[in-house]
């Protein structure tokens, strides 16, 4: 594989999720200057309903890649077409079924919603932004899923970042001129069409030998119904906390929750970009040579467990000067809770520590398994949520999620090297124990280190001393416990060998 693509793939899937974090902080605050709390809550009301509809075509993007590899590392042309006619029939079945929830919710929501903003805009507001979605699911997701198990997630997120800022562009315009709600997503619906555009002319000039007539109607993706499962727990497990904090408690102390979260949610997005870049390495991998696939294995937990620990060792060390910064004026509930920073920290790592032996799990035809466990994992958070949250708050539910964490951290590893790899868990287990040490550090001696930080400036300046700082600890320790990680950073080796 080009040494070439790998970086790309890299520095553009992180340098897009950077931008699409930044707009995403900012169009909130342009709406609530020009129209109001009461629009902008309509605004994420709206999109969060339609975050949980798009669900329906869960499962089907991952399935596919994990049965594409195969034929791609053979360049089995009949193969590839077979697999993605299967999955484009399965993401028009369901942009059908998308299409009768659209409607239904652009008629019933402006009913249902406590707002200010009249009927007719909502409804139409509610309709532009499901055909936004709906033309993605009928023709690009599948062009999409293709793209990234071929390696070539950076024109994919390259589109991502075109049609981001040229919509997010549009929308902005519009909200300064203050238009309509309703005509800035007109614009919007518009201006995401370009990207279909740019995608039928790539695939027809690079792909045009595609036949998506080639499965027969009765074969199906395997496993699909199973990584359905897995992604519907998975919403579950990350989204109880704020709802069952404003349920028991209060808006407020949902509202403390969300400050922390938004910053652990910011920097974990960035480093699944990164991830996501180049997961195609695996599955190529995988299906090439078994000793190759260990090694980028191991070189992927490495790299990728390692980056989250330095992560949340500048986190730990700065999230409350950032809080006590970004809330400054904010008197009516209070910010500061000593162990949530702790716990944020925690949850972040454990959750990465099972990326890539999970990813490994349904490679190898264990996600039925594993989605099992996830619906154990996601019912457990949200029992233990309610019992803890009545002792110890918003403590409570942090302490609920990671109570529960383990038992698929334990279980997908365990499958990784002992069912799939044959081999012994000392190798993962001495990558995960260096780097839960480097944390460990950290938090003893933060103990005894406080840290003022009076101005976002200052606060820049120690984040990237920091980084460097447990950048370098973090390098030097992985690679003595992971030899092999020594040779891919000093002579490629490792991209040689997946050629």
């Amino acid at each position: 594989m080009p040494k070439k693509r790998l970086f790309q793939n890299v520095i553009i899937g992180v340098f897009s999720k950077i931008v699409i974090i930044l707009l995403g902080i900012v169009i909130p605050r342009i709406i609530m200057i020009n129209y109001g709390s009461d629009t902008n809550g309509l605004i994420i009301t709206i999109t969060q309903i339609f975050t949980y509809i798009a669900l329906l075509q869960s499962g089907i993007g991952q399935a596919a890649q994990n049965e594409l590899y195969p034929y791609i590392e053979k360049k089995d042309r009949y193969g590839i077409s077979k697999i993605v006619s299967i999955a484009r029939r399965y993401y028009r079945k369901i942009s059908l079924v998308y299409a009768f929830f659209v409607m239904v919710i652009s008629i019933v929501i402006p009913i249902i919603i406590k707002t200010n903003v009249n009927y007719q805009t909502i409804f139409l507001y509610c309709l532009f932004e499901g055909l936004t979605t709906l033309v993605a699911f009928y023709f690009t997701s599948t062009w999409i899923f293709f793209l990234n198990a071929n390696g070539k997630t950076y024109f994919t997120n390259l589109i991502s970042l075109l049609n981001v800022i040229l919509c997010y562009g549009i929308k902005i315009l519009l909200v300064c001129l203050r238009f309509n709600i309703a005509l800035i997503q007109v614009g919007y619906f518009f201006a995401s069409l370009i990207s279909l555009l740019i995608y039928s002319i790539y695939m027809k000039k690079n792909y045009c030998w595609i036949d998506y007539n080639a499965a027969d109607k009765k074969e199906k993706l395997k496993d699909r119904n199973s990584y359905v499962l897995t992604e519907v727990a998975g919403v579950v497990f990350n989204s109880t906390d704020m709802i069952i904090l404003s349920i028991f408690f209060s808006a407020a102390l949902s509202s403390v929750y969300s400050t922390y979260n938004m910053v652990f949610v910011a920097l974990t997005s960035l480093i699944d970009s990164a991830y996501m870049s180049i997961k195609y390495l695996l599955g190529q991998s995988y299906n090439a040579d078994i000793q190759t696939y260990i090694k980028c294995h191991d070189a992927f937990n490495s790299i990728f467990v390692g980056i989250t620990t330095v992560f949340m060792c500048v986190s730990y060390i700065l999230i409350i000067p950032f809080v006590s910064l970004y809330t400054k004026g904010v008197n009516d509930i209070n910010y500061i809770y000593r162990w949530l920073p702790l716990m944020f920290c925690l949850i972040q790592i454990l959750d990465r520590i099972r990326i890539v032996s999970g990813n490994l799990t349904g490679l190898a035809g264990y996600a039925k398994k594993v989605s099992k466990i996830s619906l154990v994992e996601a019912t457990l958070n949200v029992v233990l949520s309610f019992i803890f949250v009545h002792s110890w708050g918003i403590n409570g539910v942090l302490l609920a999620t990671l109570s529960v964490l383990p038992i698929k951290v334990l279980y997908v590893n365990y499958l990784s090297d002992i069912v799939i790899l044959h081999r012994s868990i000392k190798k993962t287990l001495e990558i995960y124990g260096a780097n839960l040490l480097i944390f460990a550090i950290t938090v003893f001696i933060a103990q005894y280190i406080k840290i003022e930080i009076s101005s976002y400036f200052s606060f820049f300046a120690c984040g990237i001393l920091l980084t460097v700082i447990f950048t370098f600890i973090s390098t030097l320790l992985n690679c003595f416990v992971n030899k092999d990680l020594t040779k891919f950073w000093i002579d490629k080796l490792f991209i040689t060998r997946l050629r």
